[in-house]
């Protein structure tokens, strides 16, 4: 059970992570994780009032009487009618909602990449060697999808670790498409519809910005918006650990994918789905319970 609370901050006791809360003329102390408050804790000033939803158990920690913080929802100074707001999550949810709900082209695409040996792997550079992707219209219509592996060029004899974890064979990416292609396809994509382009998590624009880079191609993703769902996800419902692709898909509906293959096409589809219920939820159509 969780409750919310709020007054006005009284102290902080650094060292283990307290912060104490001074509410109708009583003082209560609330612990923090490290992650959450390393990032706040340059707006712990005393006077500031501090809004928060916490477990309602209260627990002794360290000879304090204590209440665990979930998340921290607002942080401002008063000064009479216009008080400074450091932050506030109701205005951070807005505008997520607001990014989500862009009339545009849309992009899900997913790349699954090479993995390094089990010894000499010192110089070893992963590339991707599958990709999978969906492209919608601003309405959700199906545009085009496309699926293949690709060729690597820096290491051509993929790794035994790669042949287990994806369930491949050399012979998979030996009869691939180059990675020109793939580059080539992906600017054709942006010429003609100018997508936002969502991924879950950062390493599939990262695996571009580095082989654009290194075969000295354009670097598309300059002139690319791209969305991280799995960013969005940590911060709307306040996560302080990421949240895997099929764990995300699990939140929403009632079929279990944990068990399913590492596919590139078939995880551009399960972000693709992702994305429609966290729209909902972020329009208030749909309620999930972490």
């Amino acid at each position: 059970m969780e409750e919310y609370i709020y007054g006005i901050l009284h102290g902080v006791i650094e060292s283990k992570r307290l912060i104490a809360i001074k509410s109708r003329k009583r003082v209560n102390f609330y612990y923090m994780s490290k992650s959450m408050f390393k990032q706040f804790m340059q707006y712990f000033k005393p006077g500031i009032y501090i809004f928060l939803t916490v477990k309602k158990v209260k627990r002794v920690y360290k000879g304090f009487l204590i209440q665990n913080v979930v998340a921290i929802d607002k942080l401002l100074s008063p000064y009479g009618n216009n008080p400074t707001i450091y932050y506030d999550i109701s205005i951070i949810k807005s505008g997520i909602k607001a990014l989500i709900n862009q009339d545009r082209f849309r992009l899900f695409i997913d790349f699954e990449m090479s993995m390094p040996p089990y010894n000499n792997y010192q110089n070893f550079i992963s590339e991707i060697i599958q990709v999978g992707y969906v492209l919608t219209d601003e309405y959700g219509n199906e545009i085009e999808r496309f699926s293949s592996y690709i060729k690597p060029m820096l290491f051509p004899e993929i790794s035994i670790r790669t042949k287990k974890f994806l369930h491949i064979e050399q012979s998979d990416v030996d009869n691939g498409k180059t990675y020109y292609y793939l580059h080539k396809s992906i600017m054709r994509i942006q010429n003609k519809y100018n997508p936002i382009v969502y991924v879950w998590g950062k390493n599939d624009q990262l695996e571009l910005n580095k082989l654009n880079r290194i075969h000295k191609l354009v670097n598309f993703t300059k002139n690319m918006q791209f969305i991280d769902l799995l960013s969005l996800h940590k911060t709307y419902f306040g996560l302080k650990n990421d949240l895997g692709l099929f764990n995300a898909y699990n939140l929403y509906y009632d079929i279990d994918l944990l068990n399913q293959k590492h596919d590139a096409l078939e995880d551009a589809f399960v972000t693709k789905e992702i994305f429609y219920a966290f729209k909902d939820v972020c329009n208030n159509r749909k309620l999930v319970n972490l």
